[in-house]
Parts: structure tokens; sequence; C-alpha cells
């Protein structure tokens, strides 16, 4: 009696943290993106671009940046319908010397987060 209690009990653990796919999704274009070889100290920048693939409108909660030298600029809580595409721009201050690689996440309603990177090589 006791086995089937605690077969019960993982079964009804088990279902209950399965994820709920709730059909939103994005695309998201320069998700990785090669910045090449960028002067010290120069800032560059770059375009994120995420798109509504889902049927349900989205809303873009937040970016954060992985580190102080990258800044991204956004609309916050901005909605996106099935479709339509959000602009993301990321900053980097170019104050880095040598190889590189710094990230991005980017908070969508729904429970989404998506992180995107960027590579390159600071130069003198």
């Amino acid at each position: 009696m006791k086995i089937w209690v605690a077969i019960i009990a993982f079964l009804g653990f088990s279902m209950g943290s399965i994820a709920q796919d709730n059909g939103a999704k994005v695309s998201i274009k320069n998700e990785t993106y090669n910045m090449g070889k960028v002067s010290f100290g120069k800032p560059v920048e770059y375009w994120v671009e995420v798109t509504n693939i889902s049927n349900e409108n989205l809303k873009l909660e937040g970016v954060k940046a992985g580190c102080g030298c990258t800044t991204p600029d956004f609309v916050p809580n901005q909605i996106f319908k099935p479709g339509e595409t959000v602009k993301i721009k990321i900053n980097f201050n170019g104050s880095v010397i040598g190889k590189f690689t710094r990230f991005t996440d980017i908070f969508i309603s729904g429970g989404i987060v998506k992180q995107t990177s960027f590579t390159g090589e600071g130069v003198q």
C-alpha cells in the first residue's frame, strides 16, 4: 500500500512540474553577432530583431546586459502582435583588448527568456 501512495505522489508531482507550451514563440535575428575587430575605446552597436511567430500578442518586458560595458536600448513593455518585430539596439563601449564575448537577456511575456551574444576582438 505504501508503494502505491509513493508512486501516485511521484506521478502527481511530475505532472505538475511539466512546463506548458502556451504557443508564445519568437524568432531572433542576430541572436549571435560577430563585431569583428573593434578599436579600443570606440563604441559600437548592432541591432537584435525579435519577431513574434506565435498566435498571440507578446510584450517585451525587459532587456538586461550581462556587464556594464553593454547597454541595451529598447522600448519597455512594447507589445508586438503576431508577425510583428521589435528592435533592440545593443551598444558596446569597446573597453576590451583581445577577444571578447558578451551576453544580453531578453525577457518576453509568457515566461520567455532569450539570450543573445556578440563576440569580437578589441584592438589598439
